[in-house]
């Protein structure tokens, strides 16, 4: 299958620069850390926002975080290799070959959102093993499901985000919609319930918000998958509307493009 070339070919990449992903492990490392030592500002304190989660601020953060990576990468991942090939005079080239556009995107980004699935995986199973997370199997099965309709939602955005790339070069409203908004109104480090009711509406919109909530009931409350079902459909719904839209954007984009003679330029 060729999106599992151009994975192996980005693992190899990786693993080739050892010492980066050294650095990479210790800065997530020392993030955390940072996190931890922060979380003991607020201890001895109870705010209302997190009575839920008796109090811990770390285990509420340590969640959020579990699934911010998927912001950055769903953002940037697609978009970024869109503007390097166009950069680099690659795109047109790769567009004559016998493989699909969507392929090439998909399968030179697919690496990225691997990662970012990995590392929601291994920061939640530390959680459980040094902050008393409460994970079983049967948790745990729940949790890959909420991460995968992230991943999904995320993957539907960065082809959105490319889609703008491809046309207007700069200027992506994608970023703002579902990135900075994401991180300010999806409950990453902060409830949401904090916000006015107007943002707090807003966030609905946001498929981050959902799933932070749901790993969060799940996990840290051990809510059972009846009581965060909702939280679930709610993901799905995002994607069944999403993605399809997001196909159809970038189908168009690339039409346009090369209705313009922009579609190797930047």
């Amino acid at each position: 299958m060729k999106i599992l070339a151009f994975i192996k070919k980005d693992l190899l990449i990786m693993l080739s620069y050892r010492f980066n992903v050294f650095i990479s492990v210790l800065i997530s490392s020392l993030s955390l850390v940072f996190l931890y030592y922060l979380s003991k500002t607020f201890t001895g304190t109870m705010s209302q926002y997190l009575k839920e989660f008796d109090g811990n601020y770390f285990s509420f953060v340590l969640v959020g975080i579990s699934v911010s990576s998927f912001v950055s990468v769903g953002l940037h991942a697609f978009a970024n290799e869109i503007r390097t090939s166009q950069v680099e005079g690659t795109l047109e080239a790769l567009i004559s070959t016998p493989t699909s556009i969507y392929t090439i995107l998909i399968g030179n980004s697919m690496f990225s959102f691997i990662k970012s699935f990995i590392s929601s995986i291994t920061i939640l199973i530390i959680g459980g093993i040094f902050f008393g997370f409460f994970i079983s199997i049967y948790n745990l099965l729940i949790t890959f499901l909420i991460l995968l309709l992230v991943f999904i939602s995320f993957l539907a955005i960065g082809m959105l985000s490319a889609s703008f790339i491809m046309v207007f070069k700069q200027g992506n409203p994608i970023n703002f919609i579902f990135g900075y908004s994401s991180y300010f109104m999806g409950g990453i480090i902060f409830p949401v319930e904090v916000l006015p009711k107007p943002l707090q509406t807003m966030s609905y919109f946001l498929p981050i918000t959902h799933a932070t909530k749901a790993l969060r009931k799940l996990l840290l409350s051990q809510y059972d998958i009846n009581e965060i079902k909702i939280l679930i459909y709610r993901l799905l719904l995002f994607i069944l509307i999403l993605l399809p839209v997001s196909f159809f954007a970038f189908h168009v984009s690339i039409k346009q493009a090369k209705k313009n003679g922009s579609l190797v330029q930047y």
